[in-house]
């Protein structure tokens, strides 16, 4: 079956707020020459850049994103920077390629792109998107720069034939539904699955994977994000009375949080409650609850099982309390962000892949070009930064991430582990899910 990409266009109403779903880019990569000729890097700097939201359609919550990892850039320079130099993060604001909605950036991806390019940077990394990212890869593989850590999900991304220089950052949404899969046949054996995902690479992907981990569900639905917008959520009621009809006891939901959203609203008026399961993308408790934080009954999200690749809120793991005392410290882009703050998903999200690439960065040392920081990516293993397992890429495999531990939500700020069991999976359709043998370490010192 082939699905077409689509716009994940979301609204915030006064019933329920939408946020944005991640996929997809690509980019290639040209050698440079030494490393104080090689666009974007001098002796005491380094500039890198990303189109991102910071306003518009899919600017709540996804802002911090890109914030949470220029803290972490902020707070490597107060400490001198990596092998000598310091970071410059030049966010873009895109407005996720969507005019109006408060947007006050320049819809125009292609133009932002080029304005980075003009700077110029030495790469784009943490750009956010699918079809913002998609629409740029071209211009970046002409101009030789390299495209990192895109923030999505997709499968796409590990197309290190076409695209040498693009590389992925997270678990991929396939891996997570054979995550998912794993725990309902160990859980739920005989009840009825039923399934929403989004009409795009993020429901196609999940679904995948939920077939591949041996779930075929009783009822596959998907959503589109323009009648969610459009009908401000009313367009997900029906698939969530046919799952009633259906007698589901278990929904698996691919959703993004304006979605998850508008399908636990309508389970409350229809007086249903399945266990839900629902992916890492649409589970953030922080953005979910808002909607519900004044209604008179509790969370409706309390209890479902979602998936991390990160430390849950309420785990012991030592880079909970760095991330606080890292985020605390930018007062630019946080204010008001003090010790009895709660790290939204979105900001954890940020400050993991930031850390990835001031590992990197490390990794690379003090003389490096384009060409070569990309070796270091696929020879190196990173095992000290805030993911659950090391981030290791290959000639072969520009993934990411393919390991993580099952969640559950406790209030409408935290999560907690499942199981405390890490396992690790790949993204075809025969890799089993397995107990990681490796995980990632503490802090290293030159960061603490």
């Amino acid at each position: 079956m082939s699905i077409t990409r689509k716009r994940r266009l979301i609204t915030a109403g006064t019933a329920f707020m939408l946020s944005i779903g991640v996929v997809t880019a690509a980019s290639s990569v040209v050698g440079a020459g030494a490393a104080t000729s090689t666009p974007g890097v001098t002796k005491t700097q380094i500039t890198i850049g990303a189109t991102v939201p910071l306003t518009g359609i899919a600017s709540a919550g996804y802002s911090d994103v890109a914030k949470a990892a220029n803290a972490v850039f902020n707070y490597v320079n107060s400490k001198g920077g990596v092998n000598g130099r310091k970071i410059r993060f030049i966010m873009k604001d895109d407005c996720y390629g969507t005019p109006g909605f408060g947007c006050t950036g320049n819809p125009n991806v292609v133009a932002q792109t080029h304005a980075l390019l003009a700077v110029p940077v030495f790469a784009t990394v943490g750009s956010l998107g699918t079809p913002t990212q998609d629409a740029v890869r071209s211009l970046l593989k002409s101009n030789g720069v390299p495209q990192l850590f895109v923030n999505s999900g997709s499968r796409d991304w590990n197309n290190p034939g076409t695209y040498p220089g693009l590389f992925g950052w997270q678990t991929s949404y396939n891996e997570e539904g054979k995550v998912f899969a794993q725990y309902i046949k160990a859980t739920y054996p005989s009840d009825n699955v039923c399934y929403l995902g989004q009409g795009d690479d993020f429901g196609a992907d999940g679904l995948a994977g939920l077939v591949a981990g041996g779930i075929s569900p009783f009822d596959t639905q998907f959503y589109s994000v323009g009648s969610l917008v459009a009908t401000q959520g009313a367009s997900i009621a029906p698939y969530i009375a046919k799952f009633q009809a259906d007698k589901c006891t278990v929904a698996v939901l691919d959703t993004i949080p304006g979605a998850t959203d508008a399908v636990l609203g309508a389970a409350l008026k229809l007086g249903y409650s399945p266990h839900w399961i629902i992916s890492s993308v649409g589970s953030d408790p922080v953005t979910v609850d808002a909607p519900f934080a004044s209604a008179p009954f509790p969370d409706p999200e309390i209890g479902a099982v979602s998936f991390s690749y990160l430390p849950a809120s309420t785990s012991t793991s030592p880079w909970v309390p760095w991330m606080m005392k890292v985020l605390g410290k930018d007062t630019k882009d946080f204010p008001g962000f003090s010790s009895t703050s709660t790290i939204t998903g979105n900001m954890a999200y940020g400050v993991g892949w930031g850390v990835a690439f001031v590992e990197a960065l490390k990794a690379a040392g003090k003389t490096f070009t384009r060409a070569s920081f990309l070796k270091t990516l696929t020879s190196t293993t990173f095992t000290q930064t805030p993911s659950l397992t090391p981030l290791r890429y290959t000639k072969s495999d520009h993934q990411g991430l393919n390991g993580g531990y099952l969640t559950t939500i406790i209030s409408s700020t935290k999560t907690q582990t499942l199981t405390g069991k890490i396992v690790t999976t790949d993204s075809t359709s025969t890799g089993p899910v397995v107990p990681a043998t490796k995980k990632s370490s503490g802090i290293p010192s030159w960061l603490k």
